[in-house]
């Protein structure tokens, strides 16, 4: 395995198979993620700052991927963004954002998740400064995913993998987003 570290979001392509592991061995991206070396095409891919470690032939690109803009609706509410203390323990919510407390409690489930679940999570409770309604706190920690240079490929297995199979609509409305954006 070869080593790969970013200062900040980096974009990258191939023609090849290749994955790519966080530090702890959790799979980060790879490209079976999407079908386009399977097809036979050059996949481009972001990848945010960060440590990682990777099998396959990946080439840097000069600049990152430009991926669809998304757009947000006007805000519901207005709460004061802070820095907020992140822990794991029981909570059958999943995640919870404890705004007074500076604390986000992360159900032990996702303890051991990859990194790209944990921030969809964590940027959907933060979008929670600025909605009630759920599903645009999903589209908040989209828009905020895609900032930060992870793809949408990734974006989409987390709604698929993290929301309960009653959130249905989220994940239609999620991908939708991410396609017709």
């Amino acid at each position: 395995m070869k080593r790969l570290t970013l200062e900040k979001k980096t974009g990258f392509y191939s023609y090849n198979h290749f994955v790519i592991y966080e530090p702890n061995g959790n799979v980060f991206y790879a490209s079976d993620f999407v079908d386009k070396i399977e097809n036979k095409k050059r996949l481009v891919f972001n990848l945010p700052l960060g440590n990682y470690l990777y099998e396959g032939t990946i080439y840097k690109l000069n600049n990152p991927k430009k991926f669809k803009t998304i757009s947000l609706p006007e805000h519901e509410r207005h709460i004061k963004k802070k820095r907020y203390k992140i822990i794991f323990g029981n909570n059958p919510n999943k995640c919870t954002i404890h705004y007074k407390a500076g604390l986000i409690v992360f159900d032990n489930a996702f303890k051991d998740a990859p990194l790209y679940i944990k921030y969809d999570i964590y940027f959907h409770e933060l979008g929670h400064h600025f909605y009630k309604t759920e599903k645009y706190a999903d589209l908040y920690a989209v828009k905020k995913m895609l900032e930060y240079g992870f793809n949408p490929s990734q974006i989409g297995r987390t709604s698929l993998l993290a929301l309960g199979k009653n959130n249905l609509e989220r994940k239609k409305f999620i991908i939708n987003k991410l396609n017709n954006e």
